[in-house]
This record gives structure tokens, C-alpha cells and sequence, in this order.
């Protein structure tokens, strides 16, 4: 079974410092260090700027190349902005977490695929302990695959 993790990001304007030093930390550039997981493929879909920019143009900008990947994470100033946008595309299941009790919920039960993370309310710390957990719960499968197979009908 392949362990390595395919990754795609985006945020608004409000995410993008805390987007950029997740990135940095997932995949360092220009170091020696090596980042905590074995990430095979990262993709950043905007935005680049501290412009101001509209998350929905922003989340369907990444919901266009969603379907290749596994993971995803989304970054505004709530989280909730994101995810209302994100859940309106097909097979993305996309959740505001704020505590690794949150995300491993919404891993086990509902295989969410779609991490949001609110830049406002989640400190760095915080947000590489919500992506750790993101990253190693497992979906339950079971009474949970039922009902989160019911989401496509």
C-alpha cells in the first residue's frame, strides 16, 4: 500500500500567511530538513497575493483539479466561507475544523477529504496538529461508507 500523501491547497487573501508557512513546513524549500510526512505531490491553486480575492473564485479555481488528489486543504479568515463553497462541487467533503477531536470525527465518520481551516481562529501550532491528524485518521468505513455514500445520490 502506497503511504505517500497527495495534496492540493488553496485560501483568500486572509489565509495565505498561514497557508504559505504550512506549505513551507509540509514541503521545505531550500532546506535540508525534511518535512513530517512522505508528501509525493503538493499543489497550491491561489492565492499567491495579499490581494484582496473572493474565496468561491479561490475554492473553484481548486475544486476544478480536486479530483486527482486525496487531501485537500482550504484557508480563509473563518474556515466556513470555504467549506459552504467547497461542498458544492462533486466528491469533495469539505469541513471547518478547529480541534484534532473535530478532525478525527470528521475523518472516521464522514471521510472528509477537504480540511478548512479558519486563519482568524487557528494559530500554526494548532493548524500543524488539525493537518497531523488530518493526515493519519482513517475512515471507519461501515454504517459510515452507507451514509456517506447517500451524499452522491
Amino acid at each position: 500500500m502506497d503511504n505517500t500523501i497527495d495534496l492540493i491547497w488553496a485560501s483568500d487573501h486572509r489565509g495565505l500567511e498561514l497557508k504559505e508557512k504550512l506549505m513551507e513546513w509540509i514541503c521545505p524549500i531550500d532546506s535540508d530538513r525534511e518535512g513530517p510526512f512522505p508528501v509525493a505531490v503538493m499543489r497550491d491553486t491561489g492565492t499567491y497575493t495579499s490581494a484582496r480575492c473572493d474565496y468561491p473564485n479561490e475554492v473553484k479555481k481548486f475544486a476544478k483539479e480536486f479530483d486527482i488528489y486525496k487531501h485537500g486543504i482550504l484557508i480563509c479568515g473563518s474556515g466556513f466561507g470555504v467549506s459552504i463553497a467547497a461542498n458544492r462541487f462533486k466528491n469533495i467533503r469539505a469541513l471547518p475544523c478547529r480541534t484534532v477531536k473535530e478532525v478525527q470525527m470528521a475523518r472516521r465518520h464522514n471521510n472528509m477529504n477537504v480540511l478548512c481551516l479558519g486563519s482568524d481562529f487557528t494559530t500554526f501550532n494548532n493548524a500543524k496538529r488539525l493537518i497531523k491528524a488530518f493526515f493519519e485518521t482513517e475512515f471507519e468505513k461501515g454504517r459510515h461508507q452507507t451514509r456517506v455514500n447517500m451524499l452522491k445520490e
